[in-house]
């Protein structure tokens, strides 16, 4: 389990009793197999020429490699939000929404993307 925590960047001490009780309420197998090694999709990322937002926690364990693939993605944009660990990012809406309504506006009005 603190493989599994350490691996997404969840740090137990800094969780909310609410969001830990619903952290191990979720399926700890479907997790981990979720987090094993997958082939590698380098080779692919410099054909996805679509618009393309990415948001990172830079506590997230995922971080280095997130940073990694968008450099060789060429219409990548990257947001990167401080402190934040692997699930901060899908429950804090109010940090990350507005970065996707700019990239989505930016986006519909084919100006270049940025967040």
């Amino acid at each position: 389990m603190a493989a599994l925590f350490g691996r997404l960047g969840v740090d137990l001490s800094r969780l909310s009793s609410e969001r830990r009780d619903e952290l191990f309420a979720n399926d700890f197998q479907a997790l981990a197999a979720a987090q094993q090694d997958r082939p590698s999709l380098e080779d692919l990322l410099p054909t996805m020429t679509m618009p393309c937002l990415l948001y990172v926690g830079e506590a997230d364990g995922a971080f280095p490699h997130v940073q990694a693939c968008v450099k060789h993605m060429p219409n990548a944009t990257l947001v990167a939000l401080p402190g934040f660990n692997h699930g901060e990012g899908f429950y804090r809406a109010e940090v990350v929404l507005p970065h996707v309504t700019q990239f989505l506006r930016a986006v519909g009005t084919g100006m270049p993307a940025r967040a």
